[in-house]
């Protein structure tokens, strides 16, 4: 398939071009001889980069292309190291000192220029070779690739059976209600969008929907779109199936429609036209046309203006893959947008068993568990369900045979007839790719199943490899984190975790996808998988490696590969050894933080990966001095590791831009020359110095900052520690902090030394100071007094919360997450007021003593998604009755509510009549679900029988009928 092999090639090509012509402007002066022949390797690969650009939209392509692009992929790579090595003598160049060590360092630039100036030789020489074959063999880029499929796989959905079908029924009902109830009440043009991923059953579904309520409609039609639509043929289509199925035309409309069948079949009307003929016939007539498939807004927008909005009841459903797409087309109406949901286990054993035995039972039982293997692979996708039981519905029944298939269906997704449909498919959404996404995509195939892959470790793996594209007005990270979005958007993976803040903090890949990007992967020598089932290297160069499982030392050297171009290694799971570092040349990532059987000796030589990026290490007790030559290392991740002391080389880094520590770990002092430094996680006071906690003050880019003010039992109360940190915190404040964390590890230890001395600036937007246990950290509550504070997420214990201190938390702007965590409340109820947090989303209150509920006034926290709140259920009975108005019932866009209610003291009927309170308030609300409702300290609740007769009475009383005042 050349357009993917294209696509890959041209995320590896764009980037190494700028990175050429970048070194030709920065270091012009510093190449001497050798500018020459590397302006020459830029223009030569930029014309060939244009003729890439020729083939990366097709599908196929004869063996010749195909042979070409693997050479110049190979060539590409190449050139890259090239760079890589070339940058790095330069550096060297400038930063010697001494007069012995410049006479040293000179002999041994010398040596090292005819080196490379000799690789730069030979590169041009192949440069011009693989050009030359182009041409010598008269390659027709254009002519001998095809663009489009002779039948579409996705047609076949609109053929399928309804009693064929399984777990769409409750769908289908869903989406007819949107469209057919209360016509009269919605005149205007309703829009409803289908969105999943591909495979997930979205034309399947609307077409169920079209054959069950089209008869309600005057004319209908069903029209698909595709990748790069021809919208005048789209409209084309549609209007003819319109006209054909219209119900009502008079006699007098037959000429017109004569007239109009000519017309249309001429394909002489331009888009005005047939935009303005479409407009002015269904004018007075009630449609229903579904459009399948759409990809871009901007598709949507020119297919849209030919169906009027006037107030006739017409209906349109749209599907699509993008979630950015769905939402314009249903636009204003963001309720009308239904996402797909893969099947659920019992659903899919169902069609599974459908399709390979046309009947559940029949299923023998030895292949049953075999069966629940495919389905955890499948993960509820129909598309894959139904084509895997077609393709072991024609193969022997027996568990060999399955099992067999089962362990082949990467290789099976890529061979297998049946199963090309699949590859098809779920390939239309990586071929609508942009090239940068589409090598990041392919870089996932590094992670093993259902891994959950953390964003930001992603985000810096990206960075490191050079993936990222550098964008006007944004850092590499926030453009990270915007490919992550995009990939979500188009549904190629699945979040996993969403934040507060609507962010991911990991993501997967579902499985069946996996399978594609990982022999996408192996075809283009992206990435390397070595585990069990894979013993040897599938290329001489390697360019990437992931080791899975427990892969031994002695399989990876299977074949005698070369190492020396290894640009990422990555292990999960037990591996016995890795490989010796020193024989990886030009590693940009290392990471280690899945490699369980990690010793200190594997990373003795770290100090030779001169092109290291991104490391990630965990286990090891020791991190050796040679990190220090590391010139070019950003993140340094030692969270998982048990060392105790960094070496004094670590300031060495200057480039270094993430540090995460493991608590209690000894820094060097000089951290301050780490100049670019914009992370420092668990920073320890306690096994510091206070010189160096004031030099964390000079750090002038540092943004997330993580303290541990007292840590390994110590305790640091010398106001010298005190002053020093308020000092940093002041400087840090004035620059660019954006998120500071202070833990306190130790019993009764107060912060509010801070409350005096600090004010919190107006641009942090995340502080979260965390206790030891049950002590809270601050006696009274800081100052976040600043109307324009950007503060998005506040974390806090604190000994008293009054009135006032809820008001002013009440009016940050910005917030959208609270923990608000108190020993004491001081008045009965803490009430929300109807302007408070009008931004919030995330809402938890812990509150030990004296207190007896939470109360929301009308209007307030109008966007909350989540609530976790407790109280204690006796005192709150005794002073309110049962039916206290907790005020859920105005908190409309609630999603998650759970409740922790203390039963000591209570009787079992005074809790159960609280939790049907609570459970009759949120029936009320549309989005919530069942809340979850937790009983503490259940096994000190009043028995019954000691209880009074008058008191149970009374309880009863309550039970039987409840204050219905917080339902209302």
């Amino acid at each position: 398939m050349v357009g993917v092999t294209a696509s890959a090639l041209m995320g590896v090509m764009n980037p190494l071009l700028g990175k050429l012509s970048g070194l030709l402007e920065k270091e012009y002066n510093n190449l001497k001889g050798d500018s020459r022949k590397i302006a020459f390797l830029r223009d030569e690969l930029s014309s060939m980069s244009a003729a890439l650009d020729m083939v990366s939209e097709q599908d196929e392509a004869n063996l010749q292309i195909r042979d070409w692009m693997s050479q110049l992929r190979e060539l590409a790579y190449d050139v890259e190291d090239f760079i890589e090595i070339f940058m790095h003598h330069l550096g060297n160049d400038e930063t010697c000192d001494g007069f012995i060590n410049k006479i040293i360092n000179k002999i041994n630039t010398l040596k090292a220029r005819r080196h490379i100036s000799n690789q730069a030789n030979e590169l041009k020489e192949r440069v011009l070779e693989v050009n030359d074959r182009r041409k010598r063999y008269k390659f027709d880029l254009s002519a001998s690739c095809t663009k489009t499929e002779a039948i579409d796989p996705r047609l076949s959905a609109l053929f399928e059976e309804g009693e064929r079908l399984v777990g769409i029924d409750s769908q289908v009902e869903i989406i007819s209600k949107w469209l057919i109830d209360d016509m009269d009440l919605h005149p205007h043009r309703t829009v409803v969008s289908i969105v999943g991923f591909g495979g997930l059953g979205k034309t399947t579904l609307a077409n169920q929907v079209f054959q069950k309520i089209k008869r309600k409609f005057s004319c209908t039609g069903f029209v698909s779109v595709s990748r790069s639509p021809n919208v005048n043929k789209i409209l084309n289509d549609a209007f003819l199936q319109v006209l054909k199925s219209s119900s009502n035309t008079s006699a007098d409309q037959h000429v017109d429609i004569a007239r109009i069948y000519e017309e249309l079949g001429s394909g002489a009307l331009e888009y005005p036209q047939l935009v303005n003929m479409i407009r002015d016939y269904l004018q007075s007539r009630r449609y229903f046309v579904v459009i399948d498939d759409i990809w871009s807004k901007q598709a949507w927008k020119d297919i849209q203006c030919a169906f009027s909005q006037d107030r006739n009841a017409s209906r349109i459903i749209t599907t699509t893959r993008i979630e950015d797409v769905a939402k314009a087309c249903s636009f204003p109406y963001n309720d009308y947008v239904y996402h797909m949901k893969p099947l659920d286990s019992n659903d899919s054993k169902r069609l599974f068993l459908k399709r390979t035995f046309s009947h559940e039972d029949n299923c023998p039982s030895e292949l049953k568990d075999i069966t629940d293997d495919i389905l955890r692979k499948c993960d509820g996708l129909p598309l894959a369900i139904v084509n895997i039981a077609s393709l072991l519905a024609t193969k022997e029944t027996s568990k060999q045979e399955w099992e067999r298939v089962k362990n082949s269906l990467c290789s099976a997704l890529e061979q297998d007839g049946e199963l090309e449909v699949v590859k098809k498919i779920l390939f239309f959404s990586y071929y609508d790719l942009p090239h940068y996404l589409k090598i990041c995509l392919l870089d996932l195939s590094i992670f093993p199943e259902d891994y959950a892959i953390d964003r930001l470790r992603l985000i810096r793996r990206w960075m490191a490899e050079g993936f990222i594209i550098e964008q006007r007005g944004q850092c590499l990270e926030d453009t990270g984190e915007n490919y992550i979005s995009e990939l979500i958007n188009r549904n190629m993976i699945q979040p996993v975790n969403t934040d507060y803040s609507g962010r991911p903090k990991a993501c997967r890949v579902h499985d069946i996808m996996l399978d594609l990007i990982i022999s996408l992967s192996t075809k283009e020598n992206f990435v390397t998988i070595m585990d069990d089932q894979k013993l040897t290297p599938s290329a001489h160069k390697m360019r990437r490696i992931s080791i899975q499982g427990n892969s031994e030392e002695r399989k990876l050297w299977q074949g005698n590969s070369d190492l020396s171009h290894v640009r990422s290694l990555s292990v999960f799971g037990d591996a016995k050894k890795i490989l010796p570092l020193r024989d990886f040349q030009v590693l940009r990532v290392l990471d280690l933080n899945d490699f369980s059987n990690l010793v200190d000796g594997d990373i003795g030589d770290i100090g030779s990966l001169i092109h290291l990026r991104y490391s990630s290490i965990k286990n090891v007790s020791k991190m050796p001095s040679q990190i220090g030559k590391l010139r070019l290392l950003q993140t340094l991740d030692l969270a998982w590791t048990n060392v105790k002391e960094l070496p004094g080389t670590l300031v060495q880094l200057r480039q270094l831009v993430h540090l995460m520590l493991p608590r209690d770990v000894k820094l060097p002092d000089g951290i301050s020359n780490l100049v670019c430094l914009e992370e420092i996680s668990n920073f320890s006071v306690a096994n510091n110095s206070a010189e160096l906690l004031l030099e964390i003050g000079n750090l002038t880019k540092l943004k997330v900052l993580g303290v541990d003010w007292f840590s390994d039992g110590r305790f640091c109360d010398d106001e010298i520690f005190k002053t020093n940190l308020v000092s940093s915190l002041c400087k840090l404040g004035e620059r660019a902090l954006r998120s500071l964390g202070i833990w306190c590890w130790k019993p009764k230890c107060s912060l509010d030394f801070l409350v005096d001395l600090w004010s919190v600036p107006r641009q942090l937007q995340t502080f979260g100071a965390f206790p030891f246990g049950l002590d809270p950290c601050f006696s009274t509550l800081p100052k976040f007094t600043s109307p324009r504070s950007e503060l998005r997420r506040l974390e806090f214990w604190v000994e008293r919360l009054t009135a006032e201190d809820m008001q002013m938390i009440e009016g940050l702007p910005a917030l959208l997450y609270l923990d608000l965590r108190t020993t004491r409340y001081m008045q009965e109820t803490l009430t929300i007021s109807g302007s408070g947090f009008q931004h919030l989303k995330e809402f938890e209150c812990h509150v030990l003593m004296d207190w007896l509920g939470l109360k929301f006034e009308a209007g307030a926290v109008p966007r909350i998604e989540k609530l976790f709140f407790g109280f204690p259920v006796h005192d709150t009975i005794s002073a309110h009755g049962v039916g206290f108005d907790f005020g859920i019932s105005h908190l409309s866009s609630l999603k998650c509510l759970q409740v922790d209610i203390k039963c000591e003291g209570a009787t079992a009927r005074e809790v159960e009549a609280v939790e049907a309170a609570i459970k009759n308030a949120a029936s009320l609300l549309p989005n919530l679900p069942i809340p979850e409702i937790k009983r503490l300290m259940e096994d000190q609740m009043v028995k019954k029988d000691e209880q009074s007769e008058d008191t149970s009475g009374d309880a009863e009383q309550d039970a039987e009928q409840p204050d219905s005042s917080c339902a209302r």
